[in-house]
């Protein structure tokens, strides 16, 4: 007999693999056309493994406890208000902001505080949970978007991150309404649409937090059928697998995870396991983004400058934190502080490609050398270009290769912002 929180359903959907859409990507000063190909950057020595599969569980558990203190997996049955209250509380309330291209309102912004809050309890039930379609993770109960200006529509404050389906949460508590739910996912904590996640067992659900044949999204997204619902995974997307078919998460009327088998096929967009943690493989999956629209937190079912990073690690199995600063923060790397541009300059020469670097607010992917130039592949908002009148912004809002000194918006080289360089061995 099933467990209530657990019915497979007896129809095998049909798979349907997405076509790779083709992007054109933006020619960028100092970057010739035959450096946007993968290879013009794999080698031969670039197909070396980098690190065993213990090793690099070994560095998704560093991470974890450097960022969260935790996995999702050591979650408890129940959280006490207090620590609840906390989670919530760190998505501050600005009021300085526009929604639907009006002033936010004092009163709508007090009533996302309030309801964020309104039903937690001294002690509060965790509950399992599965995305069951690609969804926004938002910062309050509300899919209203939130901007600087009144003319933005590219950078919502209130966007944290896209979650994708089969994804495993843990839900902690409702708003009044019932319509949005307070989760956390592998690597975030946000509000998301109640409709969005199924209920499961202890068991079952780590089907999804822990699956032991996972198939792994290797394009740069793939649509896939269950049953009578289209679902967009992302690349790095882990979907477990049982007697060669995916177990693809669905919700059925009363909030349950109902999984529907459905017939892998595996090919270029998906891979039966994770891909070898290798330089090449890193680079092919990296250049699968090129030209992507930035999408930030996720928005346009596309990559900001550190979801691209994270999901192309994670065809390898490397849980990347999902934030830049938590990137830097989560593996030793080396210090850029109190070095000169030339001196950055020859130190990104000598790393290794796939290695990351950050400035304040950006990260980007090492690439390797053409001609002694470094060069590196990112998601990329906008960098600066000089004119007669002086430097401007060309906002670009795209995934390009460009060179390592780059011209950022503000007039000065990326390299001169850049703060560290980390390599995950």
């Amino acid at each position: 007999m099933l467990h209530a929180f657990h019915r497979i359903s007896l129809l095998t959907g049909a798979l349907c693999l997405s076509a790779s859409v083709a992007f054109a990507a933006a020619a960028m000063p100092g970057t010739p056309a035959a450096l946007t190909k993968p290879s013009a950057w794999t080698t031969p020595a670039g197909n070396t493994v980098l690190a065993t599969p213990e090793r690099i569980k070994a560095m998704n558990a560093q991470m974890d406890k450097a960022i969260f203190g935790d996995s999702i997996q050591d979650l408890g049955p129940t959280i006490s208000g207090d620590k609840l209250t906390g989670y919530v509380n760190a998505f501050g309330m600005d009021e300085d902001q526009y929604v639907q291209r009006a002033p936010l309102s004092h009163s709508f912004a007090a009533q996302l505080v309030q309801d964020a809050k309104a039903n937690i309890r001294p002690t509060n039930t965790v509950k399992y949970g599965v995305v069951v379609d690609r969804v926004d993770l938002r910062s309050f109960p509300t899919l209203q978007r939130a901007f600087d200006s009144a003319s933005d529509t590219q950078f919502d404050n209130w966007q944290e991150t896209a979650v994708d389906p089969a994804t495993p949460v843990r839900v902690y508590h409702t708003n009044p309404q019932g319509n949005f739910i307070f989760v956390r996912t592998p690597h975030y904590r946000g509000w998301v649409p109640r409709n969005k996640v199924a209920i499961t067992d202890a068991k079952t659900w780590q089907t999804y937090a822990n699956p032991a044949s996972p198939a792994v999204v290797t394009g740069r997204v793939l649509t896939l059928q269950a049953g009578s619902q289209s679902q967009l995974y992302q690349m790095g997307t882990a979907i477990p697998t049982r007697n060669g078919n995916l177990l693809l998460p669905t919700r059925d009327h009363q909030g349950y995870l109902q999984i529907v088998p459905v017939k892998a096929a595996y090919g270029t967009d998906l891979h039966q396991g994770y891909l070898p943690y290798t330089a090449n493989n890193t680079i092919e999956m990296a250049f699968k983004h090129l030209g992507a629209p930035y999408g930030w937190g996720g928005m346009h079912n596309s990559v900001d400058c550190s979801s691209f990073v994270q999901d192309v690690y994670k065809t390898m199995g490397i849980q990347l934190p999902r934030n830049g600063d938590e990137q830097a923060q989560s593996f030793p790397g080396k210090s850029f502080q109190g070095m000169t541009h030339d001196q950055k300059l020859a130190y990104i020469k000598t790393a290794a490609p796939g290695s990351l670097l950050f400035t304040p607010y950006h990260v980007m992917m090492v690439l390797g050398n053409s001609n002694g130039t470094p060069y590196m592949i990112h998601s990329l908002a906008s960098y600066g270009m000089e004119t007669s009148s002086g430097v401007v912004k060309n906002r670009i809002m795209q995934v390009v290769v460009s060179k390592v000194d780059l011209m950022a918006g503000s007039g000065t080289p990326l390299v001169d912002q850049m703060t560290q360089c980390n390599t995950w061995r």
